[in-house]
């Protein structure tokens, strides 16, 4: 009886010990479970946390647009200027294309001018910066100038107007026989006594010609703006001027373009009026010349006579040259 009652009890004990442990395991569990719902909550509290800072970071996806950085100085792309390449030699009259040879030429009276009042005005502002008309200088004064330019300018070697024809040493153009404004400082020109192509600087320091005269600007219409016109052609006139004190440098105006000009909306005459103006500012400020050509190549209303032009609308014939030329004759470059 004693042994059932030891049995009977040693069986409670172990029942009660088993629950026990069961207990325990359940407790274990519920604390488990709460701490991983605790970290949860915390987790999930510091989601929101971040959420709401995020609320405050600009969305990288929607950033400014690169367009209003600042401008760089490289030149703008000219690709979609208007093509104003040199004009074709076989348009001119046989019997006027070579200049006068004997430096003692009958001298000849200023061409007449269409000076609107208010450019009248504008130029009157610059006594010292525009040439005034003078006695004829005569053709030996021509032929101690060179000429620099775009391909207003190579017509002068294309037509012959110049000593020496088509092989005069008097014209600085590239080989393609025209030039932009916002190249000049780097771009070369055919040196004539060698056929070289170096830069303009370099021809400068080489021949240090006694006269200069620069057409430059026709292209640089189309796309420049004042400022960034104004800043070439400063930069290319103190470059000649570092290569060579001496040289007289005259700015020629821009010459007009006729109503029959088929890139007119690009390069118009309201557009070289206001060049023109920049040119004169731009001489003025460096201290070379100016000579206004444009009015004496413009009708009254403003435009290149149809007459004056080879048939493309800006590239002059050889009788416009030889107002041209007369024009630099009797506005000389006086010390």
């Amino acid at each position: 009886m004693n042994r059932e009652n030891n049995n009977e009890g040693f069986f409670y004990k172990v029942a009660a010990f088993a629950i026990f442990i069961v207990i325990a395991v359940l407790i274990v569990l519920i604390s488990l479970s709460s701490i991983t719902n605790v970290d949860e909550n915390i987790d999930s509290h510091v989601s929101d946390i971040d959420k709401d800072e995020q609320t405050d970071v600009p969305d990288t996806s929607t950033a400014p647009d690169q367009t209003d950085a600042a401008v760089t100085t490289d030149a703008p792309d000219t690709t979609d200027a208007p093509d104003t390449t040199a004009p074709k030699e076989t348009t001119a009259p046989a019997e006027t294309t070579s200049a006068p040879k004997n430096p003692n030429s009958p001298s000849v009276n200023p061409p007449q001018a269409n000076v609107t009042d208010e450019l009248a005005a504008f130029l009157a502002k610059y006594p010292n910066t525009v040439l005034k008309e003078t006695a004829d200088a005569g053709q030996e004064y021509i032929d101690k100038i060179v000429f620099l330019g775009d391909s207003t300018t190579y017509g002068l070697r294309a037509y012959k107007m110049l000593n020496g024809g088509r092989q005069t040493t008097q014209v600085w153009t590239p080989a393609s026989g025209t030039l932009t404004l916002s190249n000049a400082s780097f771009a070369t020109i055919v040196y004539p006594e060698t056929n070289e192509e170096i830069t303009i600087k370099e021809a400068v320091t080489r021949k240090k010609p006694e006269y200069l005269v620069i057409t430059l600007g026709v292209n640089g219409v189309s796309f420049m703006g004042e400022d960034y016109f104004k800043s070439e052609y400063k930069k290319m006139l103190e470059s000649v001027i570092d290569a060579s004190p001496d040289t007289k440098i005259i700015c020629q105006s821009i010459f007009p373009v006729a109503r029959s000009y088929p890139s007119i909306a690009k390069i118009n005459n309201e557009k070289i009026r206001a060049a023109n103006k920049w040119i004169v500012e731009v001489a003025d400020e460096v201290g070379v010349k100016f000579i206004d050509t444009y009015s004496v190549l413009c009708d009254t209303e403003g435009w290149l006579p149809e007459s004056y032009h080879n048939g493309d609308g800006i590239h002059l014939q050889t009788e416009s040259f030889t107002l041209e030329l007369n024009n630099i004759r009797t506005h000389a470059y006086i010390d």
